[in-house]
């Protein structure tokens, strides 16, 4: 939806950092406040849930964790700088990093993150123990398919992006995909950039270059040149 100038936060009010590994706990519970129910049921159905909603934020925190400092890996956040507060992250996979999913299970031994983390095969299990495998790691193996059939030269991917509701309009996420799209675009030619999105959230890419490959899928090759109102996603990033 166009974003409202009157509500947008001025540049003195935001910064856009890089997130650090202190920082997966907020990010953590960045999706769940930013991602609807009905995206969430398939990928962690009830009957496997903990008791608690801190148990859900705080696996997915150390899931999370390894690849805040994973080479090729770039986790930027937005920070309201009255308050201090992170109110938007994008994580954003680099060209340097292989086409597999930083979120997918397989990632920990991929990037060899059990080692690092000193993580036995007891604490992965428990790590995704209220995910459903298939809902959840099967459904980014096959987007990373996918991504490699559309994409097959180094590239920027977006894993996530989100802005906390009571943020959102305000131009934050323009902030985090802006980020990117100058990394991008300091190359010549300019680095493309890969993304899955839901139909809601098409007109948020589309407005900076991204162009639809199929249902979800969408490819920015380089800048933009033809000037449309600018629009602002108003969830999570949610593909389904």
């Amino acid at each position: 939806m166009p974003v409202d100038q009157a509500r947008r936060l001025a540049a003195l009010e935001v910064k856009i950092e890089i997130a650090e590994e202190k920082d997966a706990y907020r990010i953590a519970e960045g999706v769940y406040a930013c991602f609807p129910e009905s995206s969430l049921i398939k990928k962690e159905p009830l009957h496997l849930r903990p008791a608690t909603q801190e148990i859900r934020v705080q696996r997915l925190a150390k899931r999370i964790q390894p690849s805040l400092t994973q080479p090729g890996m770039h986790w930027i956040k937005a920070v309201h700088m009255p308050t201090g507060s992170i109110i938007g992250v994008a994580g954003w996979a680099g060209p340097a990093l292989p086409v597999h999913n930083i979120l997918r299970r397989s990632a920990i031994d991929f990037y060899g993150w059990k080692e690092k983390m000193s993580w036995s095969d007891a604490d992965i299990d428990e790590l995704f123990a209220h995910t459903d495998e298939q809902a959840w790691s099967g459904t980014l193996e096959k987007d990373d398919e996918i991504r490699s059939q559309v994409v097959e030269e180094p590239h920027w991917y977006l894993v996530l992006l989100i802005t906390w509701p009571e943020w959102q309009g305000r131009g934050v996420g323009k902030r985090l995909l802006d980020w990117a799209i100058r990394q991008a675009d300091a190359e010549v030619p300019s680095t493309p950039m890969y993304l899955e999105s839901s139909a809601m959230s098409r007109a948020v890419y589309m407005h900076v270059g991204f162009v639809p490959q199929g249902d979800v899928n969408f490819l920015r090759s380089g800048p933009k040149l033809a000037r449309v109102p600018e629009v602002e996603d108003e969830r999570g990033r949610e593909r389904r």
